[in-house]
């Protein structure tokens, strides 16, 4: 059975560095199949693909310094999730890898960031927004979301040192306030039987927390279940 593998948390948290790190330690034993920003592109030893000819995700990244400028920032991120979702459901069926790595998962982190863009969606209940994401989430017996919890300060120091634009979100205050809010999903997911890992990488390096991921991900392929509820009840 695939198994997906998908990364949450507030910006700065180290996801997309996290997912570099892991496809290269991984790749040796599983065809991997990458769903980030950019177009989805599948690795096996040393080999990679892409999913499609064209770069048709380029595309969409060149309208989003327009739709900040023009403001139409909420429009074109609903946009962009329908386009990630849909592509994300066509590698799912067309794939034949072994493992679906995400670099921003499908369900904790859409419904946290819904609110910052569209805060009259805050009058929803957590927990209607979240099984609404999980209809589109798909099953949870085959998923691992591995959410990164960063201190807003420590986020706000990665964020400045990759040197790349910052966006309106991402501040202390913002970060804090969108920390608090994966809290609350995190709790309705995992009554709801999701299995959710939560790793501390405040005082850890990525790598660290990369070869964390690695460990616990071998383990669910490995099937056995005795060592997975272990490692469960010591990451939550």
């Amino acid at each position: 059975m695939k198994h997906r593998v998908l990364f949450a948390g507030i910006d700065g948290s180290g996801k997309t560095t996290c997912l570099n790190l892991l496809i290269p330690r991984m790749e040796s034993k599983y065809s991997i199949t990458k769903i980030g920003n950019c177009d989805p592109c599948t690795y096996y030893r040393g080999e990679s693909k892409s999913f499609f000819r064209r770069r048709y995700y380029s595309v969409i990244e060149r309208i989003r310094p327009i739709s900040i400028k023009y403001h139409f920032h909420s429009l074109f991120l609903i946009f962009n999730f329908i386009y990630k979702l849909l592509v994300s459901k066509y590698a799912e069926l067309s794939t034949q890898s072994d493992l679906i790595m995400y670099e921003t998962d499908t369900l904790l982190h859409p419904a946290v960031y819904i609110n910052y863009h569209l805060p009259f969606i805050g009058v929803i209940h957590a927990k209607l927004k979240f099984s609404l994401l999980s209809l589109i989430f798909g099953s949870k017996n085959n998923s691992s979301i591995f959410y990164l919890d960063t201190a807003p300060e420590v986020a706000m120091e990665r964020i400045h040192r990759r040197a790349s634009h910052i966006n309106a979100h991402e501040n202390t205050r913002d970060l804090a306030k969108l920390k608090k809010d994966f809290e609350i999903v995190q709790e309705v997911a995992l009554r709801e039987g999701y299995a959710i890992y939560r790793i501390d990488t405040n005082n850890r390096s990525l790598e660290e927390v990369a070869r964390e991921v690695e460990r616990i991900v071998e383990t669910k392929m490995a099937n056995r279940p005795e060592a997975w509820r272990a490692v469960t009840a010591n990451e939550i």
